[in-house]
């Protein structure tokens, strides 16, 4: 019982959610059955009322009868068919609620809880769960057609006692007296407490498979999923496969998990079809009473021949309503199941404070931000990224945070860009600790091109201004200081050329030039700080000291921070932190940390080899052509 009761918790709740974003959809479910409940029983009367008349000759009143049966039927037909028309449209819009709620969610919690792997886990269960077996439409469905079953089973049983009470015209013999009022009525009522019975325990019986065989399910169809998705329907992994002939082996997987899943709806089918036939098996006992009943009433004279297919009719609604109640409280109970872990995630509360103080906003942009004493590790991981770090940031001033891989670098910049929390310590802007700002507004500071940075398959404008107002000359001069220009001049429409082909004919680029169209929507936000995490990890040494050489506009009048392994970034900024094991290991300028001859001259030393031997093999190569050319 406890499990039925939070099953409909669950599904009131989200008729709730349903009715909040559109509130005829359920009202106008509602009317559509009452019209078809009212087609179903009026068409039973006015069919015994027919009959009845037929035999008694009164030909007149036979006509008229037919009459309104023809336009009863007519006209509510029409409605039900015009509101089932209007159904289609509102449950494809409810259907694509569900995900515009779900990435709402997503957007609106902390990037710390969204990297979690079981948020993810929550994301793609719910998502997939929603496709397999229907969403948010077919849960309405289900309960309207439940709320119709009920009707449909009130109205008959009340017929059914109506029948029960009905007086046989002889009551002499023993089947006029078992046909009297008293009998039928508790035959009745104890078959149809015997069926309720056995209807429930069948339920249960059914339930407790059906439930064993959906958990099981889970990790089958992610594998399945990851499999189409993520690796057969990927474009880019074509390369690889090809290369390393690696076809077989991802068929053979994907032939091992399909097996597995036709197992699995094997299984649920079976179960599916023992529920049924366990159910059928019930109402048919129902049904062979019930008529037998019916027709005692109507041999003994107490209802008329007409009244006898009313009856019959009512019994069969009966029989119908109580399989199609059970079934759709099945389908009901399976879509809220899978539906407890959708808003679990939807009650999922963000880790981090919002913090409400608003931003001051300064032309001369004058912001100071600083770490006092931060340590930070990663969510279910014991070893600190950052160890006590201390550092204050000079305003208007170009920085590098340099230092080898796993030293720290990166992390610094997410705590930076409020990311994630210290896991001790605090940061502050103009000493204000930055958990009290308004969120949104903080990171409106920022101008970030991450190492991992996304595209997307919108048109250019949209990838650069990022959501803000789209002004043309801005975009073009985002783009002219990133030397994207040509680049996108090039393009068939410029910037409404779509990037990537997954929509519209799109065009593809290159990891060099997806880079740049990065650096371009960083500078278009014209954020007072501007970082740059990598910003020249996919360009060559020549592109490289191109876009340096570019910088010094780039971020004029701003703080500009560039995370890079390549030192060449170093020489145009006025201080370097370097960072070790997660700590500062060292501070100062270009000069004096060469001087210092610590980590900084060893990483710049080792860089500098490789790129004297670079503008070696360019002499090289530009001797080479110009002897051809002679």
């Amino acid at each position: 019982m406890r499990d039925i009761i939070s099953i409909h918790k669950t599904g009131f709740r989200l008729l709730k959610m349903i009715h909040s974003v559109d509130s005829i959809i359920i009202p106008l479910h509602l009317l559509e059955l009452c019209m078809s409940l009212v087609q179903v029983y009026g068409g039973l009367f006015l069919t015994a009322a027919l009959i009845d008349a037929l035999l008694l000759g009164s030909f007149e009143q036979a006509a008229g009868l037919a009459l309104g049966l023809l336009g009863m039927t007519l006209v509510l037909g029409l409605c039900s068919g015009l509101a089932r028309r209007r159904f289609q449209g509102l449950r494809t819009k409810i259907w694509l609620l569900f995900y515009v709620w779900l990435r709402r969610k997503s957007f609106s919690l902390d990037y710390e809880t969204m990297e979690k792997p079981e948020v993810s886990e929550k994301i793609i269960f719910s998502e997939r769960t929603s496709d397999m077996y229907g969403g948010l439409g077919v849960l309405l469905y289900h309960y309207c057609d439940m709320i119709r079953s009920v009707l449909s089973i009130l109205l008959s049983v009340s017929l059914v006692i109506y029948l029960c009470l009905a007086r046989p015209e002889s009551p002499e013999g023993l089947l006029g007296r078992l046909a009297g009022p008293v009998p039928p009525a508790l035959l009745f009522v104890g078959v149809l407490a015997g069926m309720g019975w056995s209807s429930w325990k069948v339920f249960k019986k059914y339930a407790v498979k059906q439930q064993e065989i959906f958990q099981s399910h889970t990790g089958v169809e992610n594998k399945l999923s990851y499999l189409m998705n993520q690796v057969l329907a990927n474009v880019k992994v074509g390369k690889i496969v090809r290369l390393y002939g690696m076809q077989d082996m991802l068929l053979h997987n994907t032939k091992e998990e399909m097996e597995k899943s036709h197992s699995y709806f094997e299984r649920m089918c079976l179960v599916g079809r023992q529920e049924s036939s366990a159910n059928r098996a019930v109402s048919s006992i129902f049904t062979i009473v019930s008529y037998l009943l019916v027709a005692m009433k109507a041999v003994t004279g107490a209802v008329t021949i007409g009244a006898f297919t009313q009856y019959a009719g009512a019994l069969n609604q009966f029989g119908t309503s109580v399989s199609s109640l059970i079934g759709d409280h099945g389908g009901m109970r399976k879509i809220c199941t899978y539906m407890q872990e959708f808003l679990a995630f939807l009650d999922m509360e963000t880790l981090h404070e919002k913090g409400s103080i608003p931003v001051e906003k300064r032309n001369d942009g004058e912001y100071e931000l600083a770490f006092e004493n931060v340590s930070f590790r990663y969510p279910g991981s014991r070893e600190m990224v950052l160890k006590s770090v201390n550092c204050r940031i000079r305003v208007k001033g170009k920085m590098a945070v340099v230092g080898k891989n796993g030293a720290g670098k990166t992390t610094f910049i997410k705590l930076l860009c409020r990311l994630y929390e210290p896991t001790e310590g605090r940061i502050t802007l103009n000493g204000i600790d930055i958990r009290k700002y308004d969120e949104e507004e903080y990171r409106s500071l920022f101008g970030v091109v991450f190492q991992d940075f996304k595209l997307f398959a919108f048109p250019v404008w949209e990838n650069i201004t990022a959501g803000y107002e789209r002004q043309e000359d801005r975009i073009w001069e985002a783009l002219r200081q990133a030397d994207a220009e040509e680049m996108v001049k090039k393009m068939p429409e410029q910037l409404d050329t779509w990037l990537y082909k997954n929509m519209k004919n799109g065009v593809d680029i290159s990891g060099g030039e997806a880079q740049k169209l990065a650096l371009a929507r960083a500078l278009y936000k014209d954020a007072p700080v501007v970082i740059l995490d990598e910003p020249t990890a996919a360009l060559d040494p020549k592109a490289e000291a191109q876009i340096y050489a570019r910088f010094n506009r780039m971020v004029e009048g701003r703080t500009s921070i560039f995370i890079s392994h390549r030192m060449s970034s170093c020489r145009f900024c006025d201080d370097i932190i370097v960072f070790d094991q997660g700590e500062i290991v060292e501070r100062g300028s270009h000069e004096e940390l060469l001087a210092a001859r610590g980590n900084y001259a060893e990483m710049w030393n080792a860089q500098a080899k490789y790129y004297e031997s670079q503008e070696s093999l360019r002499e090289i190569n530009n001797n080479q052509n110009k002897s051809t050319e002679k």
